[in-house]
């Protein structure tokens, strides 16, 4: 079986708006933080995934082969990208439901403003976060299970890209 891991980070720049002469608007970084923030960090993964459904860029039915006796009812390649027009589970494979999350991605692709998504990782009973519209969140799971993890959309539909590897 082949390693694998995800390397992730977060940078956060505190900045405020200085207003100078003739109009000019300097932006410098915050005086009472005074400092960048963020961090990186490893998640180990499981060798083996579950074939190829294990992040929104390579579904089970990416090839036409994969997509059994129908594939000439599929209208187009499949483009990696999701559409959520309601309470989605993005675990890919019922057997493993029980299993824990070890990294996860969600990144909300719509672009106007009513096209926000919420991700649960209680199985829907909670959604705790909401993604802004070309918002992202990525978190190392440990103990979340893979069938808690859903996602919905706000208010209008919108479409995610996802990596959830356990």
């Amino acid at each position: 079986m082949p390693n694998r891991r995800a390397i992730f980070s977060s940078y956060v720049i505190p900045r405020e708006s200085i207003d100078l002469e003739e109009g000019v608007t300097k932006w410098t970084i915050d005086g009472a933080i005074n400092k960048t923030l963020g961090s990186k960090s490893t998640a180990t993964l499981t060798g083996s995934q579950w074939g190829e459904g294990w992040s929104s860029f390579q579904h089970p039915e990416q090839y036409w082969e994969d997509c059994g006796n129908h594939w000439e009812d599929m209208g187009e390649a499949y483009n990696g990208i999701l559409d959520v027009t309601a309470a989605i589970q993005l675990n890919p494979d019922t057997g493993t439901a029980g299993d824990n999350v070890a990294f996860l991605y969600v990144k909300n692709l719509g672009t106007s403003s009513d096209q926000g998504l919420k991700l649960s990782l209680d199985n829907g009973s909670n959604y705790g976060i909401y993604i802004p519209p070309q918002g992202s969140v990525n978190l190392r799971g440990n103990s979340l299970r893979m069938d808690n993890v859903l996602v919905n959309k706000a208010d209008q539909n919108t479409q995610v890209e996802f990596i959830i590897a356990r």
